[in-house]
């Protein structure tokens, strides 16, 4: 009944539609799930009349291959808007925002087209979806590791948005503004070679905020450096004193089905 039903759903009358695949449906397994929800931050829940989701491959298959794009538009985002997206092994694998009003949907690959609404309009009533969502600081990749694998063992739990941790931590360096430190961009010339001596390229970022300290103090250039603390153990420049080094500290969202 419910393929029939999403058959129904997905016809489309304009010939002009045509095919561009939200997900490789060869790759589809029992992991994968196709989830329509309004945005997470929206705490409005705009669109949530329109929420769904499907968990049973051979639907999610169906669905893939019959979803259409219309021709492609002018790039548009509009805010709130309405996520599509395919779930699979607990990640958000691939996307799709959808402009309810703008009638449009913005691909994977930063492309918007035309969309028909009439498409997923009715699938909350066929595939009702309701979730929740919490955020969880960790300190380290190790914690963060061990959490998921505990969130993993609860049967509403369906994907995360998980930290990244690129960079250790990180650190500040004072400069005075003079001839040779004229502007940040100089001060990243300068300070790069030497910390390569430390650590590889490409493990560590060096970067300039236009925080309260710099803004109020413009004889000054406060640079920030972020990778591994084994930089500001043995980083030493003459006159130039490495401070405030912060661990990372990141963020994961945990997202869960529910019952209304």
């Amino acid at each position: 009944m419910k393929k029939f039903l999403i058959a129904i759903f997905l016809i489309v009358t304009n010939q002009a539609y045509s095919q561009k695949v939200l997900f490789d449906t060869l790759k589809v397994d029992s992991s994968t799930k196709i989830i329509g929800r309004y945005e997470h931050h929206d705490l409005n829940k705009t669109y949530e009349k329109f929420n769904f989701i499907i968990e049973d491959p051979s639907s999610i298959s169906q669905f893939i291959k019959n979803l259409k794009l219309g021709e492609e538009v002018n790039n548009s985002f509009e805010s709130p808007n309405f996520k599509l997206t395919v779930v699979k092994n607990f990640k958000e694998i691939g996307s799709w925002t959808i402009n309810p009003n703008q009638k449009s949907a913005m691909t994977h690959d930063g492309h918007t087209y035309a969309f028909d609404l009439n498409q997923i309009n009715q699938l909350s009533k066929t595939y009702p979806f309701h979730y929740e969502y919490h955020k969880k600081t960790f300190a380290t990749k190790n914690e963060y590791d061990i959490y998921l694998k505990e969130q993993k063992n609860n049967p509403n739990f369906l994907f995360v948005y998980g930290p990244q941790f690129a960079f250790e931590g990180s650190f500040e360096i004072e400069f005075k503004k003079t001839e040779q430190f004229a502007n940040p961009k100089a001060i990243h010339y300068y300070l790069t070679p030497y910390i390569e001596e430390i650590v590889p390229k490409g493990t560590f970022r060096i970067g300039y905020v236009a925080n309260k300290k710099n803004v109020q103090n413009p004889e000054q250039y406060t640079m920030t450096i972020y990778g591994p603390k084994k930089i500001f153990d043995n980083l030493k420049l003459k006159n130039l004193k490495n401070e405030n080094w912060q661990p990372t500290v990141e963020n994961g969202i945990f997202f869960y089905k529910k019952s209304k």
